[in-house]
């Protein structure tokens, strides 16, 4: 079943400046948004069919909110939706971000209104990243949040955000975040982009670390195919 909400190609686009939280957390983070589009599949590059019948409405919403926030297609985000014949994610990190922020204190009314956004068919990519952006400050950094969520496999209160990025004096101070499972830590979009893996984990075969990282004779890197690298 071909999903309505269809994006463009070109619709992704990042949400405004959000701030440094330290310089090497935003360096990550703007490595990790410039170079995107070089690695991972855009959303809608080539949009693949989306089987939706398994998921809520909120779940669509929040991977199509998701897809326009981080620029990267469902069809990383959420793998086994899509296909004519759709499979299993074993891992389901959506899952564990969507639950881990509609429990976050203080978040209900945005993370709807964050939902409701996305959720109008309406709207391209492109105009989700303008509705988010046109917001109040608490949806804008709730999404900035989840931004850094997808990226990082870490959780950066919105509120403490906001602090950083209206007190300059800040900029170079750490800034507490939360790790909502291991399986976050792992499944860092920041990973996948830079074609390695975080520490203490891997799951490619023995003696992977004598080869390029993008090497076309070795193993596929996790999620990724020869069509979407």
């Amino acid at each position: 079943m071909d999903y309505p909400h269809k994006r463009n190609a070109g619709d992704a686009e990042p949400l405004g400046q959000v701030g440094k939280i330290s310089r090497r957390t935003m360096v990550v983070g703007a490595v990790a948004t410039t170079v995107a589009a070089s690695v991972l599949p855009l959303s809608d590059l080539a949009f693949a069919q989306v089987d939706d019948s398994g998921s809520t409405p909120d779940m669509m919403s929040f991977l199509l909110l998701s897809q326009a926030l981080t620029g990267v297609s469902i069809k990383t985000l959420a793998p086994e939706l899509t296909g004519s014949v759709p499979g299993v994610d074993p891992i389901n990190i959506k899952d564990t971000y969507f639950d881990w922020i509609g429990k976050q204190p203080g978040q209900t009314a945005a993370f709807a209104n964050l939902l409701k956004i996305a959720g109008d068919g309406r709207l391209s990519s492109k105009g989700i990243i303008a509705a988010v952006n046109g917001s109040d400050d608490n949806t804008k950094y709730l999404a900035r949040s989840i931004v850094l969520l997808w990226y990082l496999g870490s959780w950066y209160v919105p509120r403490d955000l906001q602090t950083f990025h209206d007190s300059p004096q800040l900029l170079d101070q750490p800034i507490s975040s939360t790790i909502p499972e291991a399986k976050a830590y792992t499944q860092g979009l920041v990973w996948q982009i830079a074609g390695t893996h975080p520490m203490g984990y891997s799951n490619l075969q023995f003696g992977y670390w004598s080869r390029d990282p993008h090497d076309p004779n070795g193993p596929p890197l996790p999620l990724f195919s020869p069509s979407e690298s």
